[in-house]
């Protein structure tokens, strides 16, 4: 199974001599065998290995299976990073259910972790079974092509090392190789869908249907893969002359778009919509609601649509707007130590300074060398036209403007992020997003700059 594994990460570039690899471990059977196995490889390729653990406070157990992994990576020499959330609480106040909130809240631990050990990549335990279900689950909810392709082997920082094994495989290694793990009972919670799809749908189709079901199901999302990322180059060819787009605006060229076949009308106009928000929440009946503009004459039909898009065709152009939320500019000094309130956006940022190793401790906490700073007058500003930094982790710099773009941040949140400023307008820190390279900490940092947020109201 080992080996099986190095040949899938060699296939798909997920590792390479040197990588810093966060793995995401939550105690089960596929976290532990995925630790593991990057303890196998460390030596091999020179790997910087760390572990995060996120404590979901769902379960009595909880706190059990956060000390265990703690102490199978004290024994192992492995850094872990642990944090402790109530996503209870978290789920109620922004209206998700605790598995959306769950899976949002690792992913932002992750991604800060990331952040902080400068960009280090991020190794999840999904594998074959899983791949399968997502498939399934995907075909319930009548997604496309996109869709179908469940779990990616890479998506930016994440890489999925075990995509090549079943559970079978892993339960198999664990025994094999006597790696003790938990048990987390709410997977086998039917109230879930995707235990339902999982332990009852998928056995149901391996019995009667077909024995090697994921297998079937995994062919077909590699090649749904394939085919979606051959359709989106051609997307991003009639996207060049079709479309024009501004941070508040995209215009489609109607004749254009017209002549395009059906499945690419669809992909474009997807795109057009996911420029607001993203394409999560977009379905194919809001598409094909778009789409009744085309025959349109004049300029008179408009089209409410969800996220405060409106779609109204100009004469030859379909325009997708949205009223947006303004945020007044803000400007604040900074005082260390000291607590600080945006009026503006109803965020409290308090900063503290704690001595290295510390952290990280709280979910919405960034960590700077505080020494890189001490003798700079610090200011909280809003963005500004031309703003420009200089990412940790990443080779040069970026203009502001294309990072909240890359990250796709809603344009309607972009006026609300507040920016540690310091010196000659240098940004050190993009609060709750990225750590800039002039403030990050390095192993001869000493002492951190702790910038603990709370959300907006």
């Amino acid at each position: 199974m080992f080996a099986k594994v190095k040949r899938y990460i060699h296939q798909y570039n997920l590792i390479n001599p040197g990588d810093s690899i966060i793995a995401a471990v939550s105690g089960g059977p596929d976290s532990m065998a995925l630790l593991h196995m990057l303890q196998r490889l460390r030596p091999e390729m020179e790997l910087h290995l760390a572990a995060a653990h996120l404590n979901h406070g769902l379960r009595p157990e909880a706190d059990d299976e956060q000390a265990f992994v703690e102490g199978y990576c004290a024994e192992a020499g492995i850094k872990c990073y642990s944090r402790s959330v109530r996503i209870d609480q978290i789920a109620e106040r922004e209206g998700k259910s605790a598995e959306e909130a769950g899976r949002d809240c690792r992913y932002e631990f992750f991604q800060q972790l990331s952040d902080e050990l400068e960009g280090a990549l991020i190794a999840t335990a999904h594998h074959q079974d899983d791949r399968a279900e997502g498939v399934l689950l995907n075909l319930i909810r009548g997604t496309g092509i996109k869709g179908l392709r469940s779990v990616m082997p890479i998506n930016g920082r994440v890489i999925r090392p075990l995509l090549s094994l079943t559970r079978d495989d892993i339960m198999a290694y664990l025994q094999e190789n006597e790696v003790t793990y938990c048990i987390d009972n709410s997977n086998y919670d039917p109230v879930y869908l995707r235990n339902r799809v999982r332990l009852g749908l998928l056995p149901y189709l391996r019995s009667e249907f077909n024995p090697n079901i994921v297998k079937g199901l995994n062919q077909l999302a590699e090649l749904a893969a394939e085919e979606n990322d051959w359709i989106e180059r051609h997307c991003d060819k009639c996207w060049s002359y079709i479309a024009t787009e501004t941070d508040q605006q995209v215009v489609l060229r109607v004749p254009h778009l017209s002549e395009l076949h059906l499945a690419m009308q669809r992909r474009v106009i997807l795109r057009a919509l996911a420029h607001f928000d993203g394409e999560a929440g977009w379905s194919m009946d809001d598409v094909a609601y778009v789409r009744t503009l085309l025959k349109q004459t004049g300029s008179s039909k408009v089209l409410q649509l969800k996220k405060q898009v409106k779609v109204k065709k100009v004469y030859d152009e379909l325009h997708f707007t949205r009223e947006e939320e303004t945020t007044d500019p803000f400007y604040y000094q900074v005082m260390v130590p000291g607590t600080l309130y945006i009026e503006e956006t109803g965020q409290a940022l308090e900063f503290f300074v704690e001595e290295a190793g510390a952290g990280p401790g709280e979910l919405h906490e960034v960590y700077l060398d505080y020494d890189k700073l001490a003798d700079q007058q610090l200011v909280i500003r809003s963005r500004r036209p031309g703003d420009y930094f200089y990412p940790a982790g990443m080779p040069g710099g970026k203009k502001l403007k294309e990072y909240f773009i890359d990250i796709k941040l809603p344009y309607r949140e972009r006026d609300r992020v507040p920016l540690l400023v310091g010196e000659n307008g240098v940004i050190h820190a993009v609060i709750g997003w990225r750590i800039a390279q002039s403030a990050a900490r390095d192993p001869a940092t000493k002492r951190l700059l702790v910038i603990r947020t709370t959300p907006n109201n």
